[in-house]
């Protein structure tokens, strides 16, 4: 029986042999080695170590120990520093090989991130226009002509405005090689880290993300963020209101009551004096007023999102909850009236 070692990579705990612990830590050596002129050579190679980690779990189902085939496996599908030296020494890129064609297709889903190397403001659009195989330019003239054609309707302007703030709430920014190869849908390897689309110091120079243009930016976040944080906590304040909305209505009603209210207008009064619909419409916008603020902090003071995505799950729970008003509206009137078609 080979001797084994209890190690640690990237948060994942394995038990693996002598001589394919050696193999992996030269590889890993050999992998420091190669990105060592990067600036981000620690972020990326902390990157890698977790798409080897990732690779081993998928292996060692059941407590299984890991041996040299599996570490040789995980070389042949992420890449050898060496051939990439070479490759970048060739005139041509290298054509693809079988373990990288079988990644390819067993690389998990597209997922939806804010593409920062792209933005103008967010990376929203660029993001949308990454996840759904469009131009990002499309996406953004989208949002202006809906953001124009809203000064001309009463002030409509704003639901763009707030529909772009929610996806930037929602959408995590593509910031790691690991997270940009998700949203490209494309495998974590050692010639994708070397890519252009993966460069960490490209938003120094690309266009619009010289010093100035990001000072501007970060101005602009600000003004939303405190934006968000005057409109977050008024609307915290004001949803203490809410509970006493059935009560005054109920007054209303008594000084000015409704000749001859037909069925619809009567289940109107009655949804309208319910407590049970004001506590959830308070809940609704208590969740959307909590997103404001949890955005308006973010962006304020600049931080990054914890790994729970706290404002994709005040997002999501916020949808979730008008979807039950809806419903609950639809079932009132449903009682109320019967034979009504849903």
């Amino acid at each position: 029986m080979k001797t084994t070692e209890n190690i640690s990579l990237a948060g994942y705990a394995f038990t693996i042999e002598i001589d394919a612990y050696e193999e992996l830590g030269t590889y890993i050596d050999d992998i420091r080695t190669s990105f060592s002129n990067d600036p981000s050579a620690e972020e990326i190679t902390a990157d890698i170590e977790e798409r080897i980690a990732e690779l081993l779990s998928e292996r060692c189902q059941g407590g299984m120990v890991v041996n040299m085939s599996m570490v040789r496996d995980i070389k042949q599908r992420i890449g050898n520093p060496q051939e990439l030296a070479s490759d970048d020494a060739a005139s041509g890129p290298a054509p693809e090989t079988s373990a990288e064609k079988e990644d390819k297709k067993n690389w998990r889903t597209r997922r939806m991130y804010r593409d920062i190397d792209e933005r103008i403001l967010g990376g929203v659009c660029s993001g949308l226009g990454t996840y759904f195989g469009l131009d990002k330019v499309l996406f953004r003239l989208l949002f202006l002509i809906f953001f124009f054609i809203g000064f001309a309707d009463e002030g409509l302007f704003c639901i763009p405005m707030v529909l772009y703030i929610c996806l930037w709430i929602a959408m995590p920014a593509a910031r790691s090689v690991e997270q940009k190869c998700e949203m490209k849908r494309k495998p974590v390897n050692l010639k994708n880290f070397r890519s252009k689309d993966f460069d960490f110091n490209r938003e120094v120079k690309e266009v619009g993300q010289s010093p100035a243009g990001r000072t501007i930016r970060r101005v602009v976040e600000v003004c939303i963020g405190l934006i968000l944080l005057v409109c977050g906590l008024g609307g915290l304040i004001g949803c203490i209101f809410i509970p006493s909305l059935p009560t005054l209505i109920e007054n209303q009603l008594a000084i000015h009551p409704l000749n001859h209210p037909d069925i619809v207008e009567m289940t109107s009064m009655q949804i309208a004096t319910d407590p049970t619909f004001w506590t959830l419409v308070l809940a609704t916008c208590a969740l959307a007023f909590v997103g404001m603020l949890y955005g308006g902090i973010m962006l304020t003071f600049d931080l990054k999102s914890p790994s729970w995505k706290p404002g994709l799950v005040l997002f999501i729970t916020w949808l979730i909850s008008i979807f039950v008003i809806a419903a609950w509206v639809v079932k009132a009137f449903a009682d109320a009236i019967p034979g009504m078609i849903i």
